[in-house]
């Protein structure tokens, strides 16, 4: 099974080591490190999205890779906001934000290559689908 594992791309598995850390740091900051509301908060239904994203991103799904890259912007939209609050919050926001930002870079990492065997395709063969296979 580590072999498996190991036989996967490396930005296929820093992506989704990162994008899982993602996921339990929203989870654990917004339930109990510091939620908005003693008790926790709705807000930990941010990590929803993350957790419909990951499973295509260790299949290495193209399309999924795509939207991910729009969709992990968000979260460093928010870690980007969150930075200037104070106290735990505001190491949650650094954590959230290198996460973020390390998903982002190793998504494009991987997808700037097939995007240029894409665009080589079409201009050889403007009549071709241009869409890569999975």
């Amino acid at each position: 099974m580590l072999t498996k594992i190991l036989d996967k791309d490396k930005y296929v598995l820093i992506a989704s080591a990162a994008t899982l850390d993602l996921i339990l740091l929203c989870i654990a900051w917004e339930w109990f490190i510091s939620p908005l509301r003693p008790g926790g908060s709705w807000l930990i239904l941010k990590a929803l999205p993350l957790i419909i994203l990951l499973p295509g991103l260790w299949r290495a799904n193209i399309y999924t890779m795509q939207w991910g890259t729009m969709l992990i912007l968000v979260y460093t939209t928010e870690a980007l906001v969150r930075l200037s609050e104070s106290g735990w919050n505001f190491w949650m926001a650094l954590l959230e934000l290198v996460f973020s930002i390390i998903v982002f870079v190793c998504l494009l990492l991987y997808l700037k290559p097939i995007k240029a065997e894409a665009k080589a395709k079409a201009k050889a063969d403007p009549k071709a689908n241009t869409t890569p296979k999975q």
